[in-house]
């Protein structure tokens, strides 16, 4: 087909063109934004990756020579402060665990020794894990696999689809409200099942549009909420049954997502002490000299007269 004969068709068929047109360019300025948008966000998590690695290998080498002292010896002052200021520094780190910061503040409050080897495991421990998210993420941008790289071709085009599904939603919702739709004219039990159906697809969209484009950090839990937010989205295609069925489905839905609240939630690290952790009560924030001695003093018994 010639030049000439496009714009032919497109004289003839206005309407058709112009919503053509909208709706493409919508699609790659939303294409654009989100593949923008996902290197950015990927680009900010390496950063702040190799950012905690370097705050934790700084204050892994004077914490391996302090924890392989010998038994009974004492840091010097300036080993000591150099340790501390390290430790503190890896207080700033973005991606600290509860637990390491528990364990730094603890040897910040009494600079007992003998928390040193427990914090040199969690610290190599922690350095390890932030390597192979590193490493899993570098692989991803620089040399994907052949699914994720056709996900990674799929994923900025999912926007304009949600999009597209919020502006039929959104269309229905207005033409309900100007009487187009004849909600006026049905009964209890079908305004009920319409609304119904209405409330469903709105909550799917919700739930599965932050599943697939995988905006949070993946985590222990993070794969578990994802796919019970896909579970939820899905039970939407039990319309298909029928719309006497919406309100059940609409009811399911808000039960399962009320019950991953359950899954979100752990237990606080307060509760749970780590090995070597004094309580407040036992004599947390004393020297571990005056510990020992106060040790000692409750385990003498008084001499009888």
């Amino acid at each position: 087909m010639s030049l000439s004969e496009w714009m032919i068709w497109l004289q003839r068929h206005d309407s058709v063109s112009i919503s053509a047109l909208l709706a493409l360019a919508l699609f790659l300025g939303l294409y654009g934004a989100t593949e923008w948008g996902i290197a950015r966000r990927e680009r900010s998590r390496l950063y702040r990756l190799n950012g905690s690695l370097e705050l934790y290998a700084a204050a892994q080498a004077p914490l391996i020579q302090a924890a392989g002292a010998g038994a009974g010896q004492e840091l010097s002052p300036g080993q000591a402060e150099a340790l501390l200021t390290r430790l503190l520094a890896c207080r700033a780190a973005s991606y600290a665990t509860e637990d390491m910061l528990a364990q730094i503040a603890a040897y910040a409050g009494d600079l007992d020794a003998a928390r040193l080897p427990l914090l040199l495991k969690t610290l190599e421990r922690e350095s390890e894990r932030l390597c192979k998210e590193r490493d899993k993420l570098l692989r991803r941008a620089e040399s994907p696999g052949w699914g994720y790289s056709l996900w990674k071709g799929i994923r900025p085009a999912i926007p304009f689809l949600f999009a597209a599904a919020l502006l039929y939603l959104i269309a229905w919702l207005l033409r309900a409200l100007h009487g187009d739709v004849p909600l006026a004219e049905y009964g209890a039990e079908e305004l009920v099942n319409s609304w119904s159906w209405f409330a469903s697809a709105l909550l799917s969209l919700l739930l599965l549009y932050p599943a697939l484009m995988g905006i949070y950090r993946p985590n222990a839990g993070s794969k578990l909420l994802k796919g019970w937010a896909v579970f939820i989205a899905a039970l939407f295609l039990l319309h298909l049954l029928g719309p006497e069925v919406a309100p059940y489905i609409l009811v399911i839905q808000v039960l399962l997502f009320l019950l991953g609240f359950r899954f979100s939630g752990g237990k606080p690290r307060k509760s749970r002490p780590f090995a070597g952790h004094y309580p407040e009560e036992d004599g947390f924030g004393q020297e571990p000299n005056e510990r020992r001695s106060a040790a000692g003093a409750g385990d003498s018994n008084p001499p009888e007269k």
